[in-house]
């Protein structure tokens, strides 16, 4: 609460800066989203969009919050093994050095790789039902995976380094994590 009430004396969060997409009205253009769930940004302002539970894609804007492109298509939920066809792009990440963009293509057991825009690089398969990902500023992949409760952590080729984690509720424990953060010191 010290925090907020600080921001807010300094006048920060008051004012509304770029809104990208129609609230409440669904799609799948420059200006509609299907459920987005997560955003990943390139140092030079570049906005990647998981459009997500319902779509099948990531959109591309500007710095500016123009609408570039998009990619991906709708594929078969489950069994998808072709590239650039996603059920449930749950997350999106980016490395800021190799411009390349990790899509987690949730229901499809598998992170999919692209270069910045939009062209299919490679894929990792049977990563169970990634909810989470991020590159770290170390150069490492990091995931969650739902139905295993646990933390993965890859480098960026693809090749699982370890794994930590199980299912509960009780402190040190993890429940369907959806999201995860590192802080400054990692």
């Amino acid at each position: 609460a010290h925090v907020s009430a600080e921001l807010r004396g300094k006048g920060l969060g008051k004012q509304l800066v770029q809104t990208i997409g129609t609230p409440n009205v669904p799609g799948a253009d420059g200006t509609h989203f299907n459920r987005p769930t997560f955003m990943a940004w390139l140092p030079d302002g570049t906005l990647y969009v998981a459009d997500g539970y319902n779509g099948t894609r990531v959109a591309k804007f500007d710095a500016s919050g123009k609408f570039l492109f998009d990619f991906g298509m709708p594929g078969d939920p489950g069994k998808e093994t072709r590239p650039g066809y996603m059920n449930n792009v749950h997350g999106v990440a980016v490395d800021v050095e190799t411009r390349r963009v990790f899509v987690n293509d949730r229901d499809n057991n598998r992170i999919q790789i692209f270069d910045e825009n939009g062209k299919f690089l490679g894929m990792w398969q049977n990563i169970r039902q990634p909810y989470s990902i991020r590159v770290s500023a170390d150069n490492f992949l990091w995931a969650f995976s739902g139905p295993l409760d646990k933390l993965l952590k890859y480098d960026l080729n693809g090749k699982l380094l370890y794994a930590w984690g199980t299912h509960g509720t009780a402190p040190g424990l993890f429940c369907a994590v959806h999201e995860f953060s590192a802080d400054s010191d990692g």
